[in-house]
Order: C-alpha cells, then structure tokens, then sequence
C-alpha cells in the first residue's frame, strides 16, 4: 500500500468504516509507515472530533412531537405498548 492509500484509509479508519480485511492491511501499513502513519492518524482523529463539534444540531419540526403522540395513544388503546415488542 502506498502512502496515499493509507492516508485515504486512514481516513476511513478513523470513522470505523474499514471491514475487518480491510483494517488488518490497514494495521500492517501502519506499522510499515511507523511515525508518519500515527502523525497522520492523529491529525484525521483531530480533524475528525472539530467536524464532529462544529455539527449543530437539527430542530424537529413543530408537529414531530404531537404525531408521535398520537401514534403512542393510538397504540395504547389498541392495547399494545411502547416498548417495542412486536411478538
């Protein structure tokens, strides 16, 4: 793996989104690219956590809250529950 495949995997490592094929080629390149690939690691881990808190999050609309009521009481009288069971 060159290291421009790495940093590209890296970046996917970082978000958990390599398979398990994938992360084991992933760890033997980073143990080939020594300090360079945990200097690059790090700074994808960085960028990662200032996307992350730069997110705002998104408002329900207005009615959100009052359709999922209903749905509850629509449940409850037909007897049913809350918690999820379906059997």
């Amino acid at each position: 793996m060159s290291f421009e495949e790495f940093e590209n995997k890296s970046r996917l490592y970082v978000l958990g989104a390599l398979d398990e094929e994938e992360t084991a080629h992933f760890q033997e390149a980073r143990e080939q690219f020594g300090r360079r690939a945990e200097e690059f690691i790090r700074e994808c881990r960085k960028l990662n956590s200032v996307f992350a808190l730069s997110l705002r999050p998104n408002q329900p609309k207005p009615d959100t809250k009052a359709r999922l009521m209903a749905k509850i009481r629509d449940a409850v009288n037909r007897g049913g529950n809350c918690e999820g069971n379906h059997g």
